[in-house]
């Protein structure tokens, strides 16, 4: 019975470590074809040029969080205040896909092209540039940072 109870307690400890680690490393690069193998093909394509999103990266200390909105993208810094487009704000219950600050950053690395596209997908939401896709986003609410 005691050994029961531990190992509850373990399970328990070892979700809440990895839910807060995945928070601050969130987001998995993959080639441009395993992402369209994955999630299927690309619904909405929304482009955007790679030094703007590098700026709003720059706004942001650890995560940024994406998405599509009435065919606009929409992208909060770690606060969910509005970044793009500016001057307009969201509900607190509106869903973004949230991505750690630096896995963007290596993404726009790697990719090294002018021009980044946010794409909606049938399930997910993915930012491609270059050959590289991202995805394995939280989702805000309820993992907000």
């Amino acid at each position: 019975k005691k050994e029961k109870k531990m190992k509850k307690l373990l399970f328990a400890l070892s979700v809440v470590t990895l839910m807060s680690i995945n928070v601050y490393s969130q987001g998995k690069i993959l080639s441009k074809e395993e992402a369209n193998e994955l999630f299927g093909t690309v619904l909405v394509s929304k482009e955007m040029p790679a030094s703007s999103l590098k700026a709003f990266v720059g706004q942001s200390s650890k995560v940024i969080m994406f998405n599509i909105i009435n065919n606009d993208v929409y992208i909060l810094d770690d606060s969910r205040k509005v970044l793009l487009p500016s001057g307009f704000s969201v509900s607190s219950s509106e869903v973004f896909h949230v991505y750690s600050t630096s896995i963007v950053q290596e993404l726009l690395d790697n990719g090294n092209t002018p021009v980044t596209y946010i794409e909606q997908r049938k399930e997910v939401l993915t930012i491609t540039n270059g050959n590289f896709t991202l995805e394995y986003a939280l989702i805000c609410p309820p993992f907000c940072n």
